[in-house]
């Protein structure tokens, strides 16, 4: 999962880095607001934390991809056909990628 925000400014897409699993522990950590450095107009201005959303990261779907057909492979050549079995990775990978963002996205904070 990825968090990401647009700038209110030209509003294009940043990145926020510490990725922290719910928005209430990012909350926590640090507050209702936070300065945004956009990385195209170099404006920094203060952005509510509601504004972070969450992304799945294609990556790690890929390299679930690449880890089941890999086991896939190795396991048809020692089992057969129950090794298909393994083309199932990816879709887990997906399914935990899709309920991280999801719970993320949920929760809000009031607004002050």
């Amino acid at each position: 999962m990825k968090l990401e925000y647009r700038c209110p400014s030209c509003k294009a897409t940043n990145y926020y880095t510490p990725v922290i699993a719910t928005r209430g522990d990012l909350h926590m950590k640090i507050g209702d607001n936070f300065d945004a450095n956009c990385r195209s107009c170099n404006s920094k201005e203060k952005v509510h934390i509601n504004k972070i959303t969450a992304v799945q990261n294609k990556k790690l779907i890929l390299i679930g991809a690449a880890i089941g057909l890999i086991t896939a492979v190795i396991l048809w050549s020692i089992f057969g056909a129950i090794g298909t079995v393994a083309l199932g990775i990816p879709i887990l990978f997906m399914t935990v990628e899709s309920s991280a963002t999801n719970s993320f996205n949920k929760y809000m904070i009031r607004r002050r």
